[in-house]
């Protein structure tokens, strides 16, 4: 049998981490079992255990990929108005979807008992932050006086902890509108 390249077999890695994704977003990470992450793969076990030793291999990877997913639909859909509230806007919207929501929301609840799923939320949530930190630092220098100086860290660790919030409540309330609520949200951020 030919080997897979290396382009295929990551993506099969890729495709085995989304099926797990669904099944955590609908069952959790403790009520879903390799074998049905199997199934919703559409795969043999032996090609599931061939890329991943085990289910908390798998979830890591899951959780590792889910994240910088993240960054990359943030990076990919920058606005030209860097400002404060445009930024988060971006954010909420990359971030609108309620099944990602869940399984974010799922990983950080994890995080606390596995150690290696924790230093995989820390080091996404630092990159994310760097990111937001990087985006705002022109809106900071343009609107910085003397008396109330504009830093991209405090308002990159705002961002961050209302996009958390915002995936939160996406998770608990299933009746919100994601618009409605990110509009909401953006509203009490700085404006030019």
């Amino acid at each position: 049998m030919p080997r897979l390249s290396e382009a295929s077999r990551l993506r099969r890695r890729d495709d085995i981490a989304a099926a797990a994704m669904r099944c955590f977003a609908r069952d959790g990470f403790s009520s879903t079992s390799m074998a049905d992450i199997i199934r919703e793969a559409g795969s043999s076990a032996g090609s599931v255990y061939s890329n991943f030793e085990n289910k908390s291999e798998l979830v890591r990877y899951a959780a590792s990929s889910a994240l910088r997913d993240l960054i990359a639909r943030v990076t990919a859909e920058l606005p030209s108005e860097r400002t404060p509230s445009s930024v988060l806007l971006n954010l909420l919207r990359a971030s609108a979807d309620r099944t990602h929501a869940q399984t974010l929301l799922q990983i950080w609840a994890e995080a606390p008992r596995d150690p290696v799923l924790a230093e995989v939320a820390q080091q996404s949530t630092l990159e994310l932050r760097a990111l937001v930190a990087a985006l705002l630092m022109p809106w900071c220098r343009e609107n910085a006086s003397i008396s109330a100086p504009a830093e991209p860290d405090a308002l990159a660790d705002a961002v961050l902890t209302a996009l958390q919030g915002f995936l939160v409540r996406l998770t608990i309330d299933r009746d919100i509108d994601p618009e409605i609520l990110a509009d909401r949200v953006v509203a009490v951020f700085p404006r030019p």
